[in-house]
């Protein structure tokens, strides 16, 4: 994205480390990568330190609220943490000139930051939604779910302007803690990848005869992966197709058992050998499936878009903001058991037209969509007005 617009000034407000492809799923590092490309000059200010008192005085916190409330203590949402946070951050900016904030999912420490420069959120999600899609959260202590609400509420009221990747969590941003609609947008995330392959790539799995479903999760239960298997045998049983289901980034409790099933616990993408086979996996499988119980968007559907994979997954929290019906896939209602999903499948596979299509059309969403220089670009029609209005008013 090239134009003769001055390139700005980011504080990039993360309490992780926003150089760690391992932090917010590797969000915080790719996103912040694409600012530095096309937007302006990005001063990474995470991650945070924290001193060695505040973190047993936090694990000591969590553990009294297991034994005696039989309860989870969240330290993510702890007042002191956050505090400490907005704290620390807040000096690392002491003496430098910034034009904007820029913070992805960092609203628990927004909460006690302040500054006169205007703030970007970025996040997915927000505090009341997380509460009540995961399963997690049910064995919240009344302590952890009243100060995260309380960080929630701060820091919506102090930002400038709120980016989320759906409009489920945008209404919840405006029913649940009634931010002003004029100061969020809707953008989905890009795929976090190092390289883009290349186009001629995403027709592979076309020559691959054996019908390869991609359960691509290390969450088993909360990814839906019973009923990815309930729609492996029921292409076997039902539709007569040796379908394959390989389930890559966790292990299947036990009595799930298939020949067409392949389990590949782990693979790690820093070595070699590993990344060839992910690249493998993406550029031969024909559907990536992902039942999603809960989810606030589905990052790795971008990345299979960007081989030509259709994401066959859940109409559930942010999911339908990514996954387009008949685009780059479907999002089938919560209520579809595996016998939905293997009909859906065994449908568009056996239509080898459509299914050409959905290829090409899944690898165009990618382009036009869900990567992170598109990402910036949209970006870059916001903070300029953002901006403006900002020092129009002194």
């Amino acid at each position: 994205m090239e134009d003769n617009r001055r390139r700005i000034r980011i504080a990039y407000f993360s309490v992780n480390d926003p150089l760690d492809k391992r932090s917010w799923s590797g969000i915080t590092y790719y996103l912040g990568q694409s600012l530095q490309r096309n937007i302006g000059e990005v001063d990474f200010l995470g991650p945070v330190r924290f001193p060695s008192w505040l973190q047993k005085l936090e694990r000591g916190m969590a553990k009294l609220t297991r034994i005696v409330a039989k309860r989870e203590y969240y330290v993510k949402y702890s007042l002191l943490q956050n505090w400490y946070s907005a704290r620390w951050l807040a000096r690392k900016m002491r003496g430098r000139n910034y034009d904007l904030i820029f913070a992805p999912a960092s609203n628990p420490a927004l909460g006690f930051f302040r500054s006169k420069l205007p703030i970007f959120h970025i996040h997915d999600a927000t505090f009341r939604v997380l509460t009540e899609a995961y399963a997690e959260f049910k064995q919240a202590s009344r302590l952890s779910l009243w100060e995260g609400e309380r960080l929630e509420r701060r820091a919506l009221r102090r930002g400038a302007f709120i980016v989320y990747t759906s409009q489920w969590a945008a209404q919840s941003a405006m029913k649940d803690y009634g931010v002003d609609p004029g100061r969020i947008f809707v953008r989905p995330f890009g795929a976090n990848m190092d390289n883009v392959p290349d186009r001629g790539v995403i027709f592979e799995k076309e020559r691959n005869p054996r019908l390869t479903l991609l359960y691509l999760a290390v969450d088993w239960e909360r990814k839906g992966g019973r009923i990815a298997f309930d729609a492996l045998k029921h292409l076997h049983d039902k539709h007569g197709i040796a379908a394959q289901l390989i389930v890559c980034g966790c292990i299947p409790p036990a009595g799930f058992e298939h020949p067409g099933l392949e389990v590949i616990p782990f693979l790690n993408k820093n070595k070699p050998e590993d990344h060839d086979r992910f690249v493998e996996l993406l550029s031969t499988s024909h559907f990536l499936i992902l039942p999603t119980r809960a989810d606030c968007s589905l990052l790795v559907a971008c990345e299979s878009n960007a081989y030509g994979m259709p994401a066959i997954a859940t109409a559930v929290g942010g999911v339908p903001d990514t996954v387009t019906d008949g685009v780059n896939g479907y999002a089938l209602p919560f209520s579809a058991e595996g016998d939905r999903y293997a009909d859906l499948i065994a449908e568009i596979y056996r239509d080898k037209e459509r299914y050409h299509r959905l290829i090409e059309s899944s690898r165009r969403r990618y382009e036009d969509e869900l990567n992170w220089d598109k990402w910036a670009e949209r970006f870059a029609e916001i903070y300029p007005r953002v901006l403006s209005a900002y020092n129009a008013h002194g």
